[in-house]
């Protein structure tokens, strides 16, 4: 099929000129005017060289540029933007734009200013802003209504450069309900209310999974969850999509068109079904994105001139920017056009050669997911340094299952005015949606759902290059049914075989992951278990290193405290692994914690000075436990003293190699710890010292001496804001005789004791 190539410059051109627009960078005043004075006579060169396309171009560039930049300049050099800046505290009157979404201990939500009263003056001013509450603020912010007007307390914040917002509100207190929402938003509120509630009596996970699905309120998905659907790259299916719209779209033309009616129906029940699309899931951007994307899609494998759909899709991308500059700093809008262009691209030929042996509606629930994650893997690689080698797989065969879960989701919805009646579409948009459960967790359970593979240029080139010989080989072989079967079976064996650097990880007792700006600890306790110590900031790069060690049971999990880039990825290892025990701090444990240990059955308490703890070859010695003073609420954020020096401190053991671990224990706590370890009789003498608080200027010397280590480890991010570790760290372990490993520098390492020598094994050279 031949396309429409011509207007692709223009919305490359577009995309680039609002990007560096809204890239906040500000020239000096005579350079702006030497910039499109030079663009403007380019122009006209172009003109009178008849070359009129390349004149077209110029305009295109510098028009959009010229826009954009003006509009993030109102927005970021406002007087909002100013309070913002000077972190002024305000009341404040704003209209809730979305409902609130929890994210990470922290509650999210977008609105329009309407007014700022900070120091003695109001500013009138109707411009976006980010809401965030933590706490009983963050409970309050849950319990708004989008669409509502409300008159709140709140810190102001400057947001980044880049983003559309003009100013980051960090809620104190809700003073009142101004106005209602008006009549569209209380329809939008009652169906999205009337969805919850048609699947409340549908499975825990049905009940999360299918409002994510059909309006992206992922409210009540859970870490693990959310865990397996990144995994196996379908993360994208819990957000406002095209991709979704294509499939439940094409549900409602298949039924169409089986009822026999055809032109002006079709087109009819195609506009109906976006216009519901819209109203149900909200009117924002990424809605109106997702809309333009799948129609656009659509157009491509069913519904009008496929040949015309290059042209289309370049039409939608430079209305999306020109209305939303912002949009081409955003990564869903980089997916979505990929994903459209790759269903657009390939979507038709794998639609061709299924429907050789397999009915056509199904050909297309096949064809449109497997062209859109092809298409996205690039830059789904950048995001997140991996390849889902089950991606493919889940994302073909959840795809006819996203149609009609959509389709009925929305029908529960329309039908909010009658919940005994809602309840059968949304009891069978439940089960339409457990295949794509049984995908998800059969996906991340296997050995190698995602391949790490380094998000730089090279990295980059060379997935782009595999992705485009997936399709042409592709193409042949969905031809025939045993080609399909032979694809599965191909990506299910991949996804057997993990690649590991030569050598990894050889004979060892402990290993210190890599997982970025955190702490995963791993003591082999032989017969491929293990007791690990914090599980990183994320789930993926901890159970990666897990199954790269052919570990498969944590019988004990060890909490030190609770900051995020210690516990982010628990949830996750505690569903995989089940351990028997979660040993955390003193004092309330966060109740997140509480219902994934319940789930798997798991026992959680708090550590006892003393006491040591066998898991086969392993054990484990708690040398303090210290309850912050005053901390109420355990999800502590941020850098505070008190929860880092709450951290349990203990030595773990394997075979006869000994480490001592102390968390994020600053000087205070590791000071606790050498009291409470002479108390109760604990030997701080080890092989192997964990520098405590991923190796920080703050740490005591006596502590270091008392390790009597003649190996000190850092667990830390490469090139972490932090400067961790510090110089001082460093420096001081070195002067006790104790040589340095890094994970930032080094990856992984495994380490072991052979004849009393330390023995040290890192995956740098496969890095």
């Amino acid at each position: 099929m031949s396309h429409d190539w011509r207007l692709v410059p223009f919305a490359i051109a577009t995309w680039g000129a609002a990007w560096i627009g809204s890239s906040g960078w500000r020239p000096p005043s005579d350079a702006i005017f030497a910039i499109f004075t030079g663009l403007t006579l380019l122009v006209i060169v172009a003109v009178r060289s008849r070359r009129l396309w390349v004149a077209m171009l110029l305009a295109v560039f510098t028009v959009t540029l010229l826009m954009s930049a003006l509009q993030s300049w109102q927005r970021h050099s406002s007087p909002i933007a100013e309070l913002a800046s000077e972190r002024a505290m305000a009341t404040v009157r704003l209209t809730l734009l979305a409902e609130p979404q929890p994210r990470e201990r922290v509650v999210v939500a977008r609105a329009r200013l309407v007014w700022v009263d900070a120091r003695g003056e109001r500013v009138q001013a109707r411009v976006p802003a980010v809401v965030l509450g933590s706490g009983p603020a963050g409970e309050q912010l849950l319990g708004l209504t989008a669409g509502a007007t409300y008159e709140v307390r709140a810190r102001l914040g400057a947001p980044e450069p880049t983003e559309d917002s003009a100013a980051v509100l960090s809620l104190r207190e809700i003073r009142a309900e101004v106005a209602g929402p008006n009549i569209v938003d209380r329809g939008v509120n009652a169906m999205r209310q009337g969805l919850r509630d048609a699947v409340a009596h549908s499975p825990p996970r049905q009940a999360a999974l299918v409002p994510s699905l059909v309006v992206g309120d992922t409210s009540a998905v859970d870490r693990a969850m959310e865990e397996q659907f990144r995994v196996t790259a379908l993360t994208h299916l819990m957000a406002v999509s095209g991709a979704n719209l294509t499939l439940m779209l094409g549900v409602i033309l298949a039924a169409v068109r089986g009822l026999g009616l055809r032109g002006w129906w079709v087109r009819g029940a195609a506009v109906g079904g976006v216009v519901a699309f819209v109203l149900i899931c909200g009117q924002e951007p990424s809605v109106y994105r997702a809309a333009a994307m799948g129609l656009v899609a659509l157009a491509a494998v069913g519904v009008g001139v496929g040949k015309r759909s290059i042209r289309t899709l370049s039409v939608a991308v430079l209305m999306l920017i020109w209305l939303d500059p912002w949009m081409a700093r955003s990564v869903g809008f980089a997916l979505s056009v990929a994903a459209c262009a790759g269903i657009v691209l390939i979507g038709p030929t794998f639609v061709s050669a299924l429907s050789r042996w397999a009915p056509r509606w199904a050909a297309e629930a096949l064809a449109v997911p497997l062209a859109a994650q092809i298409a996205t893997q690039p830059i789904i690689t950048w995001l997140s340094d991996q390849v889902s080698v089950v991606g493919v797989i889940t994302n073909v065969l959840a795809g006819p299952f996203v149609g009609p879960t959509t389709v009925l989701g929305f029908a529960a919805a329309l039908l909010f005015w009658a919940p005994w009646l809602a309840a059968g579409p949304g009891w069978l948009a439940g089960w339409c949606a457990q295949p794509i459960l049984w995908l998800a967790e059969f996906g991340a359970s296997l050995p190698t759902a995602a391949w790490a593979w380094e998000g730089s240029p090279t990295g980059i080139v060379l997935v782009s290059l595999g992705a485009c010989a997936l399709g042409v080989v592709l193409s042949w072989a969905l031809r025939h049914w045993w080609g399909g079967v032979g694809f599965v079976a191909l990506f299910l064996l991949a996804s057997l075989i993990r690649p590991v650097p030569l050598g990894w990880p050889g004979a060892w007792h402990v290993t210190f992951c890599d997982v970025g700006q955190g702490d995963a600890t791993v003591f082999n306790a032989g017969s491929a278990s293990a007791v690990v110590i914090d599980t990183g900031p994320d789930p993926a790069p901890t159970i990666n290193c897990l199954e790269s060690l052919g570990i498969t049971s944590v019988p004990l999990l060890i909490l030190t405290h609770y900051h995020a880039d210690h516990v982010g990825g628990a949830e996750a290892v505690i569903a995989r692994y089940r351990p028997s025990l979660v040993l955390v701090r003193a004092g309330q444990h966060p109740r997140w914690l509480g219902e994934a240990a319940a789930r798997v059955g798991a026992e959680v308490r708090s550590a006892r000075p003393g006491e040591i703890l066998t898991v086969g070859e392993a054990s484990w010695q708690t040398a303090s436990v210290w309850e912050p003073v005053g901390a109420s609420v355990p999800e502590a954020e941020g850098e505070g003293s008190a929860e880092n020096d709450a951290s349990v401190v203990g030595i773990g053991q394997s075979g006869a190699l000994r480490v001592l671990l102390a968390g994020d224990a600053e000087p205070a706590g590791q000071q606790a710890a050498l009291r409470s370890a002479d108390h109760h009789g604990v030997a701080l003498a080890v092989h192997v010292l964990k520098l405590p608080h991923h190796g920080s200027s703050r740490q005591e010397p006596r502590f270091f001496k008392a390790s009597q280590a003649t190996l000190a480890v850092a667990s830390a991010g490469e090139g972490n804001s932090y400067g961790h570790p510090s110089v001082s760290a460093l420096e001081l372990a070195r002067s006790m005789g104790m040589q340095i490993a890094r994970t930032d520098l080094q990856g992984a390492i495994s380490v072991s004791l052979a004849d009393g020598q330390v023995m040290v094994r890192t995956t740098e050279a496969g890095r």
